[in-house]
C-alpha cells in the first residue's frame, strides 16, 4: 500500500567535544543542565555523548549505558513501538538523554495508494512506483543521432518536488489521464536512520544514558518496571541490550570465579592442614564477611555490581588470613600440649595485635579509593567498600566465632568421654 523512495539530502553536522576538568561537574551534570535549554533551538537535533571513564569502557561495551532494542516485524508498528518506548523512557527520571534509532533519518516523501481507487482505474502498486521513478530518476524517450554518436533523450521532472509529483499525470489501465495525486496521498515523513535486524526480525534501538544521581542498577530496574508497566502490541517484544548484557555476562563469569577460587582456596588450606574439617573452619570467615558487605553497601547504596564483585574475589583470599594466622597459632600451641580451649584463647591473645593492624592497613588502603574524585572514581568506590566491609567483619568473626566453630567441628567423630580431655604434647605419655 506504500511506496517509499529515500533520497539523500545534505546534512550539516557540527561537533562539540568538552573536557571537563578535576573537581568540577562532571560530564553528565553539565549535559543534565543545558540539555533542556539546547533543546528549544529551532531547527537543530541535539544528541548529547556523555563519554565514560576508561575504566567503564574495559568493564562495559563502550556504547550507551541503557539500550532497549525494540524487535518486530512491519517497520511502522515497529516504528510506533520505538516512539512509545522512548516516550516512557523520557518518563523516567533515574534516566535522561532517550534516542530512538529512527530519529535522526533523512526526509522522506512516502506515498500512500488509494485502495478503492486504484481498483477502479486498475492502478496497482507496481504501476505507481514506475510512475514515480519515471519522474524523479527519468526515462528514455528517445535517442538523438548526431554523426556517428547516438545520445539517449531522459524524460524527467525539472526537480523532484511533491507538488510536481502530485500532478504528474499518467495512463491507467483503461487509458483514462489520471493525476498521481488523485490515486496517492503525499507525507512528508522523517526516515530511519538505521534498521537492524536480529534472527531474521526487524530490530530499532532505543538508547538512554543514566541520570545523575542514580546508579547503573537502579536505572535498569526503573527501565524494566516502565517497560512491564504498558505491554507493546503483539508481536513487539523489548529486551535490554548492550552496556547491560555485557555487564550481566562479565556477572556471570565473575561468578564462576568467585566459586573456582573458593575451590583454589579450600584446596591449598586442605594441604597445609591435612585435613577437611578445619579448612571449612577456616572458610567459614567468607560468610562473616559477607556481612560486612551488606552492613557497609547497603547504607551507602553501592550498587552490587561488576567492581563489587571483583571486591569479593579479593575477599576469597584475604578474608581466611586471619583465620589461618589464628588456627595455625592454636594448632601449634595444641601439639605442645595445651588444653584446646586454652590454645584458642591464648592464639587469639597472641595473634590479637598482627590481625588487628594487617586489618587496619589494609583498610586504610583502600580509603582513598572509596572518597576519590576523578575518572572512573564512582566505579573503584564499591571495590573498595566491599573489600573493607568484608576484611572488618571477617577480622571480628575470626577472634570471637571460628574458636567456638572449630571447637565444634574438631569434636566429629571423637567419642564422648575424648571430647573434653586435653591433648598431650607429641611424644609425651599421658
Amino acid at each position: 500500500d506504500r511506496l517509499i523512495r529515500t533520497e539523500l539530502t545534505e546534512e550539516n553536522t557540527a561537533r562539540v567535544i568538552v573536557r571537563m576538568t578535576a573537581g568540577g561537574p562532571t560530564g553528565r551534570q553539565l549535559a543534565t543542565r543545558l540539555g533542556p535549554e539546547l533543546e528549544g533551538m529551532e531547527g537543530t537535533d541535539i544528541t548529547w555523548e556523555v563519554e565514560g571513564s576508561a575504566l567503564a569502557d574495559a568493564l562495559g561495551g563502550g556504547g550507551p549505558p541503557i539500550t532497549v532494542e525494540v524487535s518486530g516485524n512491519a517497520i511502522t508498528e515497529l516504528r510506533r513501538a520505538a516512539g512509545r518506548v522512548k516516550e516512557r523512557l523520557d518518563a523516567t527520571p533515574q534516566v535522561w538523554n532517550a534516542r530512538s534509532s529512527f530519529e535522526g533519518g533523512p526526509p522522506e516523501l512516502r506515498l500512500t495508494l488509494d485502495r478503492a481507487l486504484a481498483d477502479a482505474y486498475g492502478i496497482d502498486l507496481t504501476t505507481l512506483s514506475r510512475v514515480v521513478e519515471s519522474s524523479l530518476d527519468g526515462r528514455i524517450a528517445t535517442t538523438l543521432t548526431q554523426g556517428d554518436e547516438e545520445h539517449p533523450v531522459t524524460i524527467r521532472l525539472p526537480t523532484p518536488r511533491r507538488d510536481a509529483l502530485s500532478d504528474v499525470v499518467f495512463r491507467a489501465a483503461d487509458g483514462r489521464q489520471i493525476a498521481l495525486g488523485s490515486v496517492a496521498q503525499f507525507n512528508e515523513v522523517e526516515g530511519a536512520r538505521e534498521i537492524f535486524r536480529r534472527d531474521q526480525r526487524r530490530t530499532a534501538e532505543v538508547t538512554a544514558q543514566v541520570a545523575d544521581g542514580f546508579s547503573q542498577p537502579e536505572a535498569v530496574a526503573a527501565v524494566r518496571a516502565a517497560l512491564a508497566a504498558a505491554p507493546l502490541p503483539p508481536g513487539i517484544t523489548t529486551t535490554l541490550r548492550g552496556d547491560e548484557e555485557e555487564r550481566a555476562r562479565t556477572f556471570g563469569e565473575l561468578q564462576l570465579a568467585g566459586v573456582l577460587a573458593l575451590v583454589l582456596v579450600l584446596m591449598v588450606l586442605a594441604s597445609a592442614f591435612e585435613s577437611l574439617k578445619h579448612p571449612i573452619t577456616v572458610l567459614a570467615s567468607i560468610p562473616l564477611a559477607l556481612i560486612g558487605v551488606a552492613v557497609v553497601l547497603v547504607p551507602m547504596a553501592a550498587p552490587l555490581g561488576v567492581m563489587a564483585m571483583l571486591g569479593l574475589i579479593v575477599l576469597a583470599g584475604v578474608a581466611v588470613n586471619d583465620a589461618v594466622l589464628l588456627l595455625a597459632t592454636a594448632r601449634q600451641l595444641m601439639a605442645d600440649g595445651i588444653e584446646r580451649k586454652l590454645a584458642l584463647a591464648l592464639a587469639s591473645g597472641v595473634r590479637l595485635r598482627p590481625i588487628v593492624m594487617t586489618t587496619l592497613t589494609t583498610a586504610l588502603a583502600l580509603t582513598p579509593l572509596v572518597f576519590g574524585t576523578g575518572e572512573g572514581a564512582e566505579l573503584r568506590a564499591p571495590m573498595a567498600l566491599t573489600i573493607i566491609g568484608g576484611i572488618i567483619a571477617s577480622t571480628v568473626g575470626s577472634l570471637l566465632v571460628l574458636p567456638c566453630l572449630y571447637l565444634l567441628l574438631d569434636d566429629l567423630g571423637l567419642p564422648a568421654w575424648l571430647r573434653r580431655r586435653p591433648k598431650p604434647a607429641s611424644g609425651v605419655a599421658p
